[in-house]
């Protein structure tokens, strides 16, 4: 398995006229692939946010990859935060896998589903697992 850091990854959403900025890890397994989109909640330069742009923001990192679509995980990371002025709201970490619909050259319509860091993390793991004991592919000659 190949891992692909991006921190930050700029992206223009074609509505605006400025850049956005998020962390992306690519976890890349033959055909399939894991992206992990983290919001730069501490950034102020960050622009839309990756949940508000998920489908353009996809569609540019399908298309810079050469990704299938097909075999796309996509996970939205939003790191724990505090918040409120005396600072006494504190959000959790959450992560949301969105899945999207393909017409072939752009990804549309996503959907958000809750998951939680361990499963996440296991889902890491067994890609990684399933990396080590993939059979070598055959040459021919």
């Amino acid at each position: 398995m190949k891992h692909i850091e991006y921190k930050p990854f700029v992206w223009i959403h074609p509505g605006g006229k400025f850049p956005s900025r998020c962390d992306l890890d690519v976890f890349l397994l033959g055909p399939r692939a894991l992206v992990i989109a983290t919001e730069r909640e501490l950034d102020p330069a960050v622009g839309i946010s990756v949940a508000s742009g998920a489908d353009i923001l996809a569609t540019i990192v399908v298309q810079k990859f050469a990704l299938d679509p097909a075999g796309l995980t996509w996970i939205e990371h939003y790191p724990e935060r505090v918040m409120g002025l005396r600072k006494v709201y504190r959000l959790g970490a959450s992560y949301q896998r969105v899945t999207f619909r393909s017409d072939g050259t752009r990804l549309t319509a996503p959907r958000w589903e809750a998951v939680d860091r361990e499963g996440t993390e296991a889902l890491i793991t067994a890609l990684k697992a399933e990396s080590l004991y993939r059979p070598a592919p055959s040459s021919q000659r």
